[in-house]
């Protein structure tokens, strides 16, 4: 499972660098102008195919992760998953190098789940055991996009199959290993180990308040980029214009931008790091371009394959930039300790926007090598995680999980199945079908035993079964953490 979506997603990672590269060398080319417009209408005319892919697969817009949680969940079903992963995979490359303000690791997500979609069938996986195929390729695939196994399992637990399944997590564990392997023989230099972590030379109650101060002001300007974002993504769609135009307009922006600050585009990744490495310019400049980047990146999230998680850690490291650059000015803190304000600011702003500490702080401390940050980052992203729940500020992937189901084409489904694995001392081991309360409108369909499919009735339930449990489409969202502590031991 590691081993296929590494093949697949860390070429993906390599074919957006090379692209932004090709893109970086025209545009401080000088070309005659002439070229520029042949340029501009070839970029448009690569929008409008990867918005007619979206339209004939709606499954591959966005990020993906809520998709895989679908699936995971059982939700939806990847009809044609070989079909649906070379559009993800293509039109994840378009949008990017177009220079969209969109991530990587949200189509490398959706990529593993459709690898592992596709391993379940060919290798006529039980389906009570499928979702851990599904969920160790989605840790796998940001395992590519990174280089972080750890912290992809961690994002697996928290945003996509949201229970901490043993047997889930380390099957992750393991398929984000070798992915992570096979990204770091592609890229074995990784340029977020360049950025220092300093820092400040202060006393203990010094750093708390400094820790609590990031955390307060995160949370606060959180809930603003959240609510911007939604309101651009909510106003994008009721735009009453023809489908090219939309795409004309962003296309305007993202070239204006690359004119002028080609690192800013493709989810301004290179700005971020080239800002913690040798951050030292005037702050209204660095406020300027963070809220060109938060606007971008807001009208960017439009439906088009391309995921937040990076433009979103840029935002937050930009946001940290601006305080360290204040608290500079002020005395509080020396030059060198800007690095290090910003990668705990990266953490904490993950955490207001996604709602995943635990990814968070692994992840940034898993991809820069430093430890210094790793404690910091637990006190922030802590910190963070409760005052924006004290804001009621949703978590984006859940937002954007819930607009998916409330389609009418989800409201309309009757009946789904949930497929459970019996573990030892679990509720349902020992127990008889017969005599088992379960939730309202609950029913054992089938229970597969000895490569068998038996009826319910009658039977008592021992480890190693797999059971099919009827429920309505609606209740899927309540009822599947219950049913599955049920089954398993956790």
């Amino acid at each position: 499972m590691g081993l296929l979506t590494g093949l697949v997603a860390v070429p993906y990672h390599y074919l957006l660098q090379q692209l932004f590269n090709s893109r970086k060398l025209f545009f401080d080319g000088h070309y005659p102008w002439y070229f520029h417009v042949l340029f501009f209408f070839t970029l448009w005319g690569i929008l409008l195919c990867v918005n007619w892919m979206v339209k004939k697969m709606p499954l591959i817009t966005g990020g993906g992760i809520p998709q895989t949680r679908a699936v995971i969940n059982g939700r939806i079903t990847y009809k044609n998953p070989l079909t649906q992963l070379i559009a993800k995979f293509t039109g994840g490359i378009l949008a990017i190098s177009a220079g969209l303000s969109l991530g990587r690791e949200g189509p490398c997500v959706q990529i593993g789940s459709y690898v592992g979609n596709i391993i379940s069938k060919w290798g006529h996986v039980l389906a009570g055991e499928r979702k851990q195929l599904l969920a160790a390729g989605a840790g796998a695939g940001l395992a590519a996009a990174f280089a972080a196994p750890l912290a992809s399992s961690l994002l697996v637990i928290e945003s996509i199959e949201r229970f901490d399944a043993p047997k889930t997590a380390i099957t992750t564990l393991l398929a984000g290993v070798v992915a992570g392997g096979v990204a770091s023989l592609i890229f074995p230099f990784n340029p977020y180990s360049q950025i220092s972590a300093i820092a400040p030379q202060a006393t203990f109650i010094d750093q708390l308040k400094l820790f609590l101060f990031l955390a307060v002001v995160i949370s606060v300007f959180g809930k603003i980029y959240s609510m911007f974002t939604l309101w651009c993504k909510d106003f994008f769609t009721r735009l009453k214009h023809p489908p090219y135009m939309k795409m004309l307009y962003l296309l305007i922006i993202a070239y204006t931008i690359s004119l002028t600050e080609i690192d800013l585009t493709g989810g301004g990744e290179q700005f971020l790091i080239m800002q913690a490495m040798h951050g030292y310019h005037p702050v209204l400049w660095i406020a300027a371009m963070m809220l060109i980047h938060l606007i971008f990146t807001s009208l960017s999230f439009s439906g088009l394959p391309g995921g937040n998680f990076i433009p979103t850690l840029v935002t937050g490291g930009l946001f940290g930039q601006i305080i360290a650059l204040l608290l500079v000015k002020y005395g509080f803190i020396e030059t060198e300790s800007i690095s290090y304000i910003m990668l705990i600011s990266m953490v904490g702003f993950l955490v207001a926007v996604v709602r995943t500490p635990l990814t968070g702080i692994v992840l940034i401390t898993e991809i820069t090598g430093h430890l210094d940050v790793f404690y910091p980052s637990i006190i922030v992203g802590g910190l963070t995680y409760y005052f924006t729940e004290m804001l009621q500020i949703k978590p984006f992937n859940v937002v954007l999980y819930d607009e998916m189901i409330s389609t009418p084409a989800f409201r309309t489904e009757g009946r789904s199945s949930l497929f459970v694995e019996i573990m030892t001392g679990a509720y349902f081991d020992g127990k008889e079908v017969d005599h088992l309360t379960l939730p309202q409108r609950c029913i054992i369909k089938t229970i597969h035993r000895d490569r068998k499919d038996l009826a319910p009735a009658g039977q008592t339930l021992i480890p190693g079964d797999q059971v099919e449990i009827e429920i309505d489409s609606q209740d899927i969202e309540k009822l599947y953490e219950p049913l599955i502590s049920m089954a398993n031991i956790y």
